[in-house]
């Protein structure tokens, strides 16, 4: 077996870790939390050019040698994980989280994946051209035999900083699973106003999401806990969030909503479909959440993902009467 297999792996060390401290701290992310810190392809020409179009373009995903991972697990992508993505020399550029994780033959890749990469001019036809030059010649550098049967390692992320490049979101609304400054204050917002509206609730409604969101944040941990923001356009639209509590017991599905401009366009189900699966990656048995009646949208929602109501009975807990229920989901 050749003795390096990996050739794209960079140092966490000097300016990449300080890179990697500089997300964390704004973020809450520990950082102590394992990452990667790599770059693309095998010349610095190509590093940039792909770097560039995840921070600039489309590029929210990538593909690799099974083989490769399965060999060299150090650099092998894993469900949630996240990577400071550099230049060739090092130089960091992005912080990226996987999101999504797939191994199948190169012949079998399709066209929704070869878009999502956001390369050339995103075809399937000029994805596999590209990619077909590229592991022939990592096949020849390991001495192994390239075949359009090989497995590959499919990924989709999205990046997470700078933030303003994550909050840009190309090819419209996107599922941003972190943290963005100005989220705290926009979800307290996004529910006040919609509540105030609806269902008459005020100011004791609005300042307990808001504190209630902020300490959770202070305690954030990836292992444990969620956050994902729908992003476009610059801004904060919507927001879902699984609370893990440490681990102490059930986990918690909190502040699911959604602006105006993203009602009825499909992003309330991005959302329950990420938190969810993020819950059964992280192995998460049991989730609750605490609503009220009248919501049927949010309902269908929380039904269709495999929620069912527990009980339901007169409150007031958000400071305006209401018949309060509470839905659990177990795998």
């Amino acid at each position: 077996m050749p003795e390096k297999l990996v050739e794209n792996l960079v140092p966490k060390e000097g300016a990449v870790d300080t890179f990697w401290r500089a997300f964390c701290r704004c973020t809450g992310v520990p950082p102590q939390t394992p990452y990667q810190a790599w770059y693309f392809g095998d010349s610095p020409a190509l590093a940039h050019e792909l770097v560039e179009l995840v921070l600039n373009g489309p590029k929210r995903a990538t593909a690799g040698s099974a083989w490769v991972n399965e060999n060299a697990p150090e650099a092998a992508p894993v469900p949630d994980g996240y990577s400071v993505v550099t230049e060739h020399d090092g130089t960091p550029r992005a912080v990226i989280r996987t999101v999504w994780l797939e191994t199948r033959p190169l012949a079998d890749v399709d066209a929704q994946f070869a878009w999502d990469e956001g390369e050339g001019d995103r075809t399937l036809p000029d994805w596999l051209a590209g990619h077909t030059r590229y592991f022939m010649r990592e096949c020849a550098r390991l001495g192994r035999p390239f075949s359009p049967t090989m497995q590959v390692t499919l990924e989709r992320f999205e990046l997470l900083y700078p933030f303003d490049r994550a909050l840009a979101a190309p090819d419209g609304p996107r599922i941003v699973p972190s943290y963005l400054p100005g989220a705290i204050g926009t979800i307290g917002r996004l529910h006040g106003e919609y509540y105030a509206r609806e269902h008459g609730f005020g100011v004791l409604f609005e300042s307990k999401v808001t504190r209630e969101l902020a300490d959770f944040a202070a305690r954030f941990d990836p292992a444990r806990d969620g956050v994902w923001l729908v992003a476009d356009r610059g801004q904060v639209h919507g927001s879902i969030v699984i609370d893990g509590h440490g681990g102490s017991g059930p986990a918690h599905l909190r502040w699911f909503i959604l602006s105006d401009a993203m009602r009825g366009r499909g992003q309330g189900h991005r959302l329950m479909d990420a938190a969810m699966a993020f819950c059964r990656r992280a192995g998460l048995r049991r989730v609750y959440l605490d609503t009220f009646k009248g919501l049927d949208a949010a309902r269908s929602l929380y039904e269709r993902s495999g929620f069912r109501l527990v009980s339901e009975r007169p409150g007031v807990t958000w400071g305006h009467a209401v018949t309060e229920q509470r839905f659990e989901w177990e795998a």
